[in-house]
């Protein structure tokens, strides 16, 4: 009878340790993240004015100002800065991606008010020219291909 009586008080102590050991903490309520107030991003810079040349595809990919680019479907508007006329780059929507100056050459003859647009790779194919040809000057856009 001892011995029963030593058994129980064993269980039971041992039940009472057991219990007070699988005592939870008290949930602590989910921390919330702190939400930084952010800036709107500016808008993408859009096209300036000028002459729109609709949209022209580069066949392959090319560099500008260190900068890569995919082949593929570009708007172009030829305009001026600061007098001098300059290609401006956009993408599909019409977000202007750079700018280059264009290269003028001065052309005898073709009086008139012609304008024609044409491009195509370079005959060793390391530029993509654009070439726009008006009454009285070729302006013409050189783009690195990338090799």
């Amino acid at each position: 009878m001892k011995k029963s009586l030593l058994l129980i008080a064993l269980a039971l102590l041992s039940l009472s340790v057991l219990g007070q050991e699988q005592e939870q903490p008290p949930v602590q309520p989910a921390e919330q993240p702190e939400v930084q107030a952010t800036e709107p991003a500016p808008a993408p810079p859009t096209l300036p004015e000028g002459r729109d040349l609709r949209i022209v595809r580069f066949p392959a990919d090319f560099i500008h100002a260190g900068k890569e680019y995919p082949a593929g479907n570009y708007r172009l508007v030829l305009g001026e800065k600061d007098g001098q006329p300059v290609f401006f780059v956009a993408n599909a929507a019409k977000e202007l991606l750079f700018e280059d100056l264009a290269v003028v050459k001065q052309r005898n003859g073709g009086a008139g008010s012609g304008f024609q647009l044409s491009r195509g790779l370079m005959r060793d194919k390391e530029y993509f020219r654009i070439k726009v040809v008006t009454a009285g000057q070729w302006l013409m856009g050189y783009f690195l291909v990338k090799k």
